[in-house]
């Protein structure tokens, strides 16, 4: 098979005990054309070094050192530096069956199509893999072909298809529209369906290629609570840019409803989170959400649950008593929880 020069893009943030595994299944590949550039997102532990040494030991490889700006402006950096016609992503973390490029790029070539990808297998730290977005009755690499309508029906719905980027190959020219969102952890919530909405048509390969390791230290799932704050806001935002896309786009509005719904539970929780957690967050943003919320119409056929309806009038008619009586019932947890009456917690977090 003809090789077409591919450029390999891994952002790498304080991984030093996985990043080796994730590079030598990079060099390893059958797929031998390639450029792999390793994004060292400002490291402060040995990351660095170690791809500093990778770039010794692989003339295809190249490291950029920069700054610290979060996963989305290193995938920014590795597309500005890409000299291909094809690009495709890594997280540090994660690895690849050997033959995966191979396999993905012979279907994105004899099929013409601007995007291909494959299945995923979840890694977890007990051992376990479990096999997501992947047909098990096809033994072998069958591929499947989807224009470009169905392609963002099937991600914006998030039951087939996987919004991330790292099971993908894109065409680089893909992102000439595309801006990356600066310092957010969901980026690909942000930019993926996007990407899709400007190729013609794209190839599913349904075979797991991907390893994606399930870390309890990684970055979305930090028990520390500002940095999961911090991802539920960016979660939230990339759920309102996605719900304000398939409202514009008449053509995705099948799964409007769905994306409605996601949009308004997520900024829900978000509110409540706020309420209970003023000091992370400024009262400016506070209002920026409920005027998204409040923006949103309701119907008799929305998804949502008797609770979630409740809050959804409140804020409409007047957010400053929602705010008084979500922080008076915060409150009265608290005294509960205190006296032993309860064990509630007044956080919400979302996976």
């Amino acid at each position: 098979m003809n090789q077409p020069f591919l450029s390999v893009i891994v952002p790498c943030y304080n991984v030093e005990k996985y990043v080796d595994q994730c590079i030598s299944s990079i060099v390893n590949q059958t797929y031998s054309n390639l450029e792999i550039l390793l994004i060292d997102d400002g490291s402060t532990d040995e990351t660095g070094i170690i791809c500093d040494t990778w770039q010794e030991r692989d003339t295809r490889i190249r490291v950029i050192h920069k700054q610290n700006e979060g996963v989305s402006y290193a995938r920014k950096t590795g597309v500005e530096n890409a000299t291909t016609e094809y690009v495709t992503f890594v997280d540090a973390d994660d690895w690849m069956d050997a033959n995966m490029y191979t396999n993905m790029m012979s279907a994105l070539l004899s099929t013409n199509s601007d995007i291909v990808q494959c299945g995923i297998c979840y890694v977890f730290e007990d051992g376990r893999m479990e096999h997501r977005y992947y047909d098990p009755d096809n033994k072998t690499d069958t591929i499947e072909i989807v224009g470009r309508t169905e392609g963002v029906l099937l991600l914006l719905e998030e039951k087939k298809w996987a919004m991330c980027m790292w099971n993908k190959i894109f065409k680089k020219h893909l992102f000439d529209h595309i801006v990356f969102p600066k310092g957010r952890i969901y980026a690909e919530d942000n930019i993926t369906y996007l990407l899709f909405h400007h190729a013609e048509q794209s190839v599913y390969v349904h075979c797991s290629y991907c390893y994606y390791r399930q870390r309890n230290d990684s970055i979305c799932n930090d028990k520390n609570i500002v940095s999961q704050l911090r991802n539920h806001r960016d979660f939230s935002d990339a759920c309102w840019e996605r719900y304000l896309f398939t409202k514009q786009h008449p053509e995705y509005h099948r799964v409007l409803p769905i994306v409605k719904h996601k949009t308004i539970r997520l900024c829900l929780v978000l509110i409540r989170n706020m309420i209970a957690c003023p000091q992370y967050f400024t009262d400016e943003y506070f209002k920026v959400k409920v005027e998204q919320l409040r923006s949103i119409p309701l119907t008799l056929n929305d998804m949502l649950q008797t609770v979630e309806k409740f809050e959804m009038y409140m804020i409409k008619i007047s957010p400053k008593i929602y705010k008084i009586l979500r922080a008076l019932y915060i409150r009265i947890i608290h005294v509960t929880n205190k006296l032993k009456i309860t064990n509630k917690s007044t956080i919400f977090i979302i996976k």
